[in-house]
C-alpha cells in the first residue's frame, strides 16, 4: 500500500497533463491520507515551497508545491490506479523534502482549512 513520502505521476481529474504528487501523511485505518501535487513554478504560483532540480529524480526545473490543490486520497484507491495504468509510482521524496513540503502545507495562505484540518488531525499537531 502506499505510504508517506511517496511520489506518483497521476493527470488531475480531467486533466490530460500529469504531475508529481506526494503523500505526506501516513494512511489512516481506512486508507486515507493527505496528498499534495507539485508543478511548475509560474509567476503567480505559491512560492511557499520552491524546489530545484536535483531535490526529486522528477524535478528538472524551479517547481513549487501546490497547496491549494491539496487533497484527501484513498491509498487503496492509488495502488488500483497504478495496477490500471492510469497513474505510475517514482522514487519517494527524501525525508528533507518531505518535511519541507509538510511545513509549507502550515504556512501557506493557500492551503485550505479543511486540508490543515485534516493533517493536524492526522499528525497529532494543534
Amino acid at each position: 500500500m502506499a505510504a508517506i513520502g511517496d511520489s506518483f505521476l497521476l493527470p488531475k481529474p480531467d486533466q490530460e497533463v500529469s504531475h508529481l504528487w506526494v503523500l505526506i501523511t501516513t494512511p489512516d485505518a481506512a486508507g486515507d491520507a493527505v496528498m499534495v501535487n507539485l508543478t511548475t513554478q509560474r509567476p503567480y504560483s505559491d512560492t511557499t515551497v520552491v524546489f530545484q532540480s536535483g531535490d526529486h529524480p522528477f524535478i528538472r526545473h524551479p517547481t513549487v508545491v501546490n497547496y491549494s490543490d491539496a487533497r484527501l486520497v484513498n491509498a487503496a484507491k492509488l495502488d488500483a490506479a497504478i495496477k490500471a495504468g492510469i497513474c505510475r509510482q517514482l522514487a519517494p521524496v527524501s525525508p528533507v523534502v518531505l518535511n519541507q513540503i509538510q511545513a509549507g502545507l502550515r504556512r501557506s495562505p493557500f492551503t485550505p482549512n479543511k486540508i490543515k484540518a485534516e493533517y493536524r488531525m492526522r499528525t497529532g499537531e494543534l
